[in-house]
């Protein structure tokens, strides 16, 4: 594994409540005025060895991460407000949190999302790109990235899915299966069954970037993106951050279903 030199862009799609309290935490914690309470990488410790020789270490002395001195962030939305504005709308974080931050966060202003509203109905934001074609849409992300990436310095990238969870896309053998298929029905602009954010996820691998997907979206369910994935010899990963609802959701459906419990509504 290569050393983690450098400064590391984080692009994240959606700039709204998880976002603004993952980069705010970030923020405060890098001024130490936060602890990264719940980090794994920052506060939790792993077992190495065993018996006698058995020892407990953060994950940054076994392999190298990312200084949070290092991250820059940058963002894509929907909604022109910068992260500060976001922040306070989302109601998460107290004053407290966000004050200390609010010059930070006020710089981090989102370009414009890559965006159909069939897949996300309940957002009406016009901070959105003009794109004909779903190929136009990955041609134009890939610049993002590649603009971010310059005027910051950046090393290297990866790319977080944060936004809304998108409607249902069942994946299709005749589009979803081959790499080549995918880029044809986005060519193609194949709208119904080529969801934006599979452009956000190619944009990302095609230019070097790791991509992690943090809603049930079918995104990275796919063969298409396992061959580009395998293609760039770059991770895909997620299914969904659990960061609410959906985390209390999954303890509870285990004690339901062994309990036999009825259930007659799950929102």
């Amino acid at each position: 594994m290569k050393p983690a030199n450098g400064k590391l862009g984080v692009m994240i799609v959606g700039l709204g409540a998880v976002s603004t309290t993952f980069i705010t935490g970030v923020l405060m914690a890098r001024k130490g005025l936060a602890k990264p309470v719940g980090a794994m990488t920052q506060y939790d410790k792993i077992r190495v060895g065993r018996g006698a020789e058995k020892k407990y270490l953060k994950y940054a002395d076994i392999i190298s991460l990312a200084s949070l001195d290092d991250l820059v962030f940058g963002a894509w939305d929907v909604y022109p407000a910068n992260a500060f504005e976001s922040a306070v709308d989302a109601e998460v974080l107290r004053a407290k949190d966000i004050l200390p931050v609010e010059d930070e966060l006020k710089a981090i202003r989102p370009l414009p999302a890559a965006f159909d509203k069939r897949y996300a109905s309940r957002l009406d934001g016009n901070n959105v790109k003009n794109c004909a074609t779903r190929w136009e849409m990955v041609e134009v992300l890939r610049e993002d990235i590649r603009r971010f990436k310059a005027d910051n310095g950046c090393d290297r990238i990866v790319v977080l899915w944060a936004a809304s969870t998108e409607i249902y896309v069942p994946i299709d053998e005749t589009v979803h299966y081959r790499l080549a298929d995918l880029e044809a029905a986005m060519k193609a602009n194949d709208t119904e069954r080529v969801a934006p954010s599979m452009c956000y996820a190619y944009a990302a691998l095609a230019e070097g970037a790791p991509f992690v997907m943090g809603a049930p979206n079918t995104t990275v369910d796919i063969p298409a993106m396992w061959e580009l994935a395998e293609k760039t010899h770059m991770p895909i990963a997620g299914k969904d951050f659990k960061t609410g609802q959906t985390l209390v959701k999954s303890g509870f459906a285990p004690i339901i279903g062994t309990r036999c419990l009825g259930l007659n509504g799950w929102f």
